[in-house]
């Protein structure tokens, strides 16, 4: 197991896995309607920026969003594929991202969007939802009741 394999499955089982399954047992949706409505979020975030590009750039973008919306709709809980290249890539954009702002540079928008695309691979990774603990269930149960 290389080091990148390695990084790759702590960042999911420690950052990114424990935050989507319980927005999954939450919201009763499956790991891979949260990882396309995530997409989704991503691009109507990405759209925000775009007053200064150019107008095939803001087409394109709009289109991204719209096929976006398409797959989140309809075919949210078929199953989706996360590349670990592609998780790595963003991660190491992030700490790009991150580095580059801290030092002065103007990418927090960039990095948000680098976070939500990050959750959203991270969640088509996960392979089954486990339940709810039955204290929890009873514990949100009486606080409805109060």
């Amino acid at each position: 197991m290389t080091i990148l394999s390695r990084l790759d499955a702590w960042l999911g089982k420690t950052l990114f896995h424990p935050p989507i399954i319980l927005a999954c047992q939450i919201t009763r949706q499956t790991q891979y309607a949260i990882h396309r409505a995530l997409w989704f979020f991503a691009a109507c975030h990405a759209t925000v920026y775009l007053e200064h590009d150019e107008w095939l750039w803001v087409v394109f973008m709009w289109f991204f969003v719209v096929i976006t919306l398409l797959s989140a709709t309809l075919f949210a809980d078929w199953p989706a594929t996360s590349l670990r290249a592609f998780r790595l890539f963003w991660f190491f954009l992030l700490i790009g991202q991150v580095s580059v702002t801290l030092l002065g540079g103007d990418l927090l928008a960039s990095s948000i969007r680098s976070v939500i695309i990050l959750f959203a691979e991270y969640a088509a990774t996960i392979k089954t939802i486990p339940p709810r603990r039955k204290r929890d269930r009873r514990a949100s149960a009486k606080e409805v009741r109060a």
